[in-house]
């Protein structure tokens, strides 16, 4: 049964209409907005013109800003260049069917385009979208794209934004470019049909209960990658390329935006609220607010969020959309590094320990249809005196005292080895963790050799950072989680002098069983699980 939808588009357009009214009243027409901002200003002229009657004089006066900005002038405290590329992009889509206020084309606002130039596959994409939607320099456009997706697009589809570091937001993003590519600008190459179809695949294929999508890598949890999805999906529905369970899913990711909107219309960039920010400010102020990167910016990303929502309410309006739509199927997965569980129970989504930290989640989060999350969110940027450190990883670290820890990163290298065991090595142990995934429970077992262990040495297997305010019973054997508990076949004591750690969930508190190191060649084990509880 089908017929054409009203109700999402409606939906979508009323979300984006009320974070143009929140822009709006964030932004003085003279100066802008207090906080600090890169294109926040482009993307909401492209959001305030689809309301030009309304938003007339914030249109006008944020163009008339970004004509007189000084674009050589570095901006914030990382002293960030000029973002040409965000910027290109939404004046181009602003331009597209003519003059807007009293410009005639981007060129009047920007003068002398450039661009940065960032090689990682977002901004590569975002230019070679920017370059087709200005008309100049199409043909290089088109270049930049074949390489970027040639490069960085997985078998399976997914779209990583650095080698070997997989993030859910920026593979949302770059789907979503591949969309406008197609249905805005119309790319007709057979490459790029067959690449975004692959890639809007790997987005579902990705995706947990509740909508989310955006639980792996760099920009987890934020606003960005929600709304991206939400414009990759609508493409997908749009073209018919979209997988069973599209349009449900669709809907669940835009139920978790209209549960976080402020009275104002905005939306947080951060769509869970993490516990326990730093009592004490660290070195950069992003860091007080968990989840923060350094070149977020809130004007940016809501912006951004609107003008996304704006264009999927574009598409699928007058779209004929069936009117009990399939749910998501069940899905137990290892594609690209990433390792995915559907079931109707719960799910789950793990990848490989990576030393960047932000790609890194060797425990699976688990998220149920009640939203309930038992196990934190590990990651986070790697910064100067970052409030995030590899001490947070839920992996076996070795001390030698009194409290020096050291982790397993090191010159490891991890790997799948099937689609239920991690395997590291280095050149001073061997690592592996097994997973056993049923219908009520998750059981992990750990194994670690030691090839040449300092006797002076204690193990910390396992070694878990468990969200603050968890305690034990069962002299340390058993945890109660969020919707879940965690038993463990040894008892757990707080490790204090490990210090307070951070994930993307908020702050963490370390439990682990301490023994002196085992013998050279002899195999130290641990086992625990996660118990799904109604």
């Amino acid at each position: 049964m089908t017929s054409p939808d009203s109700g999402l588009a409606c939906r979508l357009e009323t979300l984006s209409l009320g974070i143009a009214e929140a822009l709006a009243g964030q932004c003085d027409r003279h100066h802008g907005f207090a906080e600090t901002e890169f294109y926040g200003t482009a993307f909401a002229c492209m959001l305030w013109c689809r309301w030009p009657d309304r938003f007339a004089a914030d249109l006008e006066a944020g163009l008339m800003r970004l004509k007189q900005q000084d674009k050589r002038a570095r901006i914030g405290l990382w002293e960030n260049p000029f973002h040409w590329e965000f910027v290109r992009f939404a004046l181009a889509d602003l331009f597209r069917h003519g003059s807007v206020a009293a410009f005639h084309g981007s060129d009047e606002v920007l003068e002398k385009p450039a661009f940065v130039g960032t090689r990682v596959a977002n901004w590569m994409l975002l230019r070679s979208t920017a370059r087709i939607a200005e008309g100049r320099g199409t043909w290089l456009g088109r270049l930049e794209r074949r390489v970027a997706l040639s490069v960085y697009q997985q078998p399976g589809g997914f779209i990583e934004d650095q080698r070997g570091a997989p993030t859910q937001q920026y593979h949302a993003f770059m789907t979503a470019l591949l969309g406008y590519q197609i249905v805005v600008l119309g790319e007709d190459s057979a490459f790029l049909h067959t690449r975004f179809e692959t890639a809007l695949t790997a987005l579902q294929r990705t995706a947990l209960h509740d909508g989310e999508v955006n639980a792996i890598g760099r920009g987890q949890f934020q606003s960005f990658g929600y709304a991206a999805s939400i414009l990759a999906l609508a493409y997908g529905l749009r073209l018919g390329l979209a997988a069973e369970g599209a349009q449900t899913l669709l809907e669940l990711v835009l139920q978790r935006l209209e549960r976080s909107v402020a009275a104002d219309g905005a939306l947080p960039l951060m769509l869970i609220e993490a516990a326990g920010a730093p009592g004490t400010p660290p070195v950069h102020p992003h860091q007080s607010r968990i989840g923060w990167h350094s070149y977020n910016n809130g004007p940016d990303y809501l912006a951004f969020t609107g003008a996304a929502l704006k264009l999927a309410a574009e598409q699928l309006t007058g779209m004929t959309l069936s009117s009990r739509p399939l749910s998501p199927p069940e899905q137990d997965t290892l594609s690209d590094g990433i390792r995915a569980v559907r079931t109707p129970v719960w799910s789950a989504i793990l990848t490989l320990p990576h030393a960047g930290l932000t790609a890194a989640q060797p425990l699976p989060y688990i998220v149920l249809p009640s939203g309930a999350r038992p196990l934190p969110a590990y990651g986070g940027e790697t910064l100067p005196e970052s409030i995030y450190t590899a001490l947070a990883q839920p992996l076996p670290v070795l001390e030698a005292p009194p409290g020096t820890f050291r982790t397993l990163f090191g010159g490891a290298l991890f790997r799948w080895d099937g689609p239920d065991k991690i395997v590291g090595e280095g050149t001073s142990f061997r690592f592996e963790r097994r997973f056993d995934f049923t219908d009520d429970m998750i059981t992990i077992e750990d194994a670690l050799i030691l090839n040449q262990p300092d006797p002076e040495m204690r193990l910390h297997l396992p070694w878990l950072p468990m969200p603050d305010g968890c305690d034990a019973t069962d002299n340390g054997t058993v945890f109660k989680l969020d919707g879940a508990r965690l038993e463990s076949d040894l008892p757990l004591t707080p490790v204090e002098t490990a210090g307070r750690q951070y994930g993307m969930s908020g702050a963490l508190r370390i439990w682990s069983h301490a023994t002196a190191a085992p013998s050279g060649g002899d195999v130290a084990r641990a086992a625990y699980r996660v118990r799904l509880t109604p």
